[in-house]
């Protein structure tokens, strides 16, 4: 597996094309990243290329880059998936650098200086800084000379790269051919063997399944059972065990009356202004004042087109609820004359005109089944927090037999659940904490709290043979089938090509056909595949088709000039993916990296 591929296996789908991104395209960057204090680094290698040596400086930088571009994704890397990240930019970097020498590309000492000189990175009051540009070189352990073959080195890698990546010039006979001959269709005829269906033609005997039982008995092992009871409680549960007095509703519903605030929702449209445009902003918020009135704008455009609170303004100016409390006097001293959809006159705050409307008002009316919720919730609260509360204290001397007669509730009995369904459904639990008759619990779940009685653990053991039996049966017959299917094949073949057998027939089967699987159409369409073939292809599944070829039919349609264009650009991608993967797989296979 390549460097490339092991990074790629540590990563989502999508954060693996950005990290390709940044390795591939990312090799030139200035190092504004990189001037803050830090340790001097050293010289040593941090790895060699062909015998080149990579300094701590420079893998600090690319560490640093990769890094800070890393950081603005969503991609949660460890350190040491970044590092192999920067260790093969640098690798493909000096690969690409070193190719780039190879091919004659140079860079001459003039315009590394100015490439170096004009970097922003190194400026300080909108000039070259000498000593920022030194302090950064100390801090990375390298010298101007060694700073100047790094630079050189990025800039030559991006050159060869260029060059791998331009296009090449299709034809549009070339593209037209490839899409006509994409668009083609095929005549076949064929036969599927089902390996299922020839595996019912075998015979098997009792004496061959007795004796496969007994040399694969680890083959049929019974996993761990648990046998349990269970008891799932939540507030829901304890409903049909309390009541609700007429006493009760009267008492909540004075209380609601008593302690009830008034919410009411508002909206609302800010004018900003300051000193010099008090007025003409006085007079705009008028306006709009009055147009709302006439009804001839609405409040929520009047929002959109006018309002400078920009936290609000794609919310229709929604401020929320307040219940005489929120927000200035100023505004709360208006909200309690308004009723919904009434509108207020405009309100200085000092540097902001304000149009409040109100949208909303909470009712202070609950119907009888709404006071006997708020009742029932409260006493089954109280109902579940007691019985927790005794759990707790009890869980150790009493079983779920006491537990459920206290307080009037039933369990479930659970028999023979293997071991992975148990830990699955109760996965706060280890293995370690269950034995025959603890009491567990409360264990949280979505309905509520689970408390398990332990009643019995069936240890792992070897399935019986009438277990088995029939399922040894259907393997040995499909193993008997399976070593005949060649022959199978072939017999096949040999028909097809006498024509002594009534096969299915297709007619203008496409490339992207769902009526054979993408293994056969994939072989069906390949090239090495010509008029009047007989083939075959064995699924993972153990089935086989076997195939003639009887026509292939050219395309028939019109290749637009928009087909073409795209077909171009489809070619052109491909090509220079498979150019720039080949020239990289050869670089390695030639390289030493250590």
């Amino acid at each position: 597996m390549s460097a490339l591929s092991s990074i790629r296996n540590g990563l989502t789908s999508s954060g693996s094309s950005i990290i390709v991104g940044i390795i591939i395209f990312g090799l030139v960057a200035t190092f504004g990243g990189f001037l803050g204090e830090g340790s001097v680094l050293s010289n040593n290698s941090i790895l060699t290329v062909n015998g080149k040596s990579i300094s701590q400086g420079e893998f600090a930088i690319e560490f640093g880059r990769i890094e800070e571009q890393l950081s603005q994704g969503d991609q949660d890397l460890s350190d040491d998936l970044i590092e192999s990240i920067v260790k093969e930019s640098i690798v493909l970097k000096e690969l690409y650098f070193q190719s780039a020498v190879k091919a004659g590309l140079n860079m001459d000492d003039k315009k590394l200086n100015s490439l170096i000189r004009n970097d922003p990175s190194f400026y300080n009051d909108d000039s070259f800084d000498i000593d920022l540009f030194r302090g950064f070189l100390s801090r990375l352990g390298m010298t101007p000379d060694s700073f100047k073959e790094y630079v050189k080195s990025k800039y030559l890698a991006v050159d060869l790269q260029t060059i791998l990546s331009k296009d090449i010039n299709f034809s549009n006979k070339f593209i037209r051919q490839f899409i006509e001959a994409n668009n083609q269709t095929r005549d076949i005829t064929f036969e599927k063997i089902l390996l299922a269906d020839e595996a019912l033609k075998e015979n098997v005997t009792q004496e061959e399944i007795n004796d496969y039982y007994e040399n694969n008995k680890f083959l049929y092992v019974s996993p761990l059972e648990i046998s349990y009871r269970l008891l799932n409680v939540n507030q829901e549960l304890f409903e049909d065990l309390v009541f609700v007095s007429e006493e009760e509703i009267e008492d909540e519903r004075k209380a609601i009356l008593n302690n009830y605030q008034v919410q009411k929702k508002i909206s609302h449209i800010e004018i900003t202004y300051n000193d010099s445009d008090r007025e003409e902003k006085l007079e705009l918020i008028q306006n709009i004042l009055l147009d709302l009135k006439n009804e001839s704008l609405s409040f929520e455009n009047a929002v959109l087109e006018f309002s400078t609170d920009l936290s609000t303004k794609n919310k229709k100016g929604d401020l929320g609820f307040t219940d005489g409390s929120i927000f200035p006097d100023e505004f709360e001293n208006v909200i309690k004359k308004l009723e919904p959809n009434q509108i207020s006159s405009v309100i200085d705050l000092a540097t902001s005109f304000h149009v409040i409307k109100v949208t909303e008002k909470t009712d202070s009316t609950f119907s009888r089944e709404d006071i006997i919720e708020r009742i029932t919730f409260v006493k089954t609260s109280e109902k579940l927090n007691d019985f927790l509360n005794y759990l707790d204290e009890n869980i150790f001397i009493i079983d779920i037999e006491t537990l459920t007669k206290e307080f009037g509730l039933n369990y479930e009995n659970i028999a023979n659940e293997t071991e992975d369904k148990f830990f699955n459904k109760f996965d706060s639990l280890d293995f370690d904490e269950i034995e025959e008759g603890s009491l567990l619990g409360p264990l949280e779940s979505d309905e509520g709290y689970n408390i398990v009685q332990i009643d019995d653990i069936t240890d792992q053991g070897f399935k019986s043979l009438d277990e088995v039996n029939n399922e040894i049966e259907k393997e040995l017959k499909t193993a008997k089938a399976s070593k005949k299917f060649n022959s199978l094949v072939e017999n096949l073949k040999n028909k097809l090509i006498n024509e002594d057998v009534n096969f299915t027939k297709y007619s203008e089967i496409k490339r992207n056909n769902l009526l054979l699987p993408s293994e056969v159409s994939q072989k069906l369409f390949s090239f090495e595949i010509s008029e009047n073939d007989i083939f075959s292809v064995t699924l993972d599944s153990g089935d086989a088709y076997v195939i003639k070829l009887d026509k292939i039919n050219e395309n028939k349609g019109v290749v637009s000039s928009e087909d073409i264009d795209q077909g171009k650009n489809y070619l052109t991608t491909v090509y220079q993916d498979i150019i720039r993967e080949s020239f990289i797989n050869e670089l390695r296979k030639s390289s030493s990296i250590n």
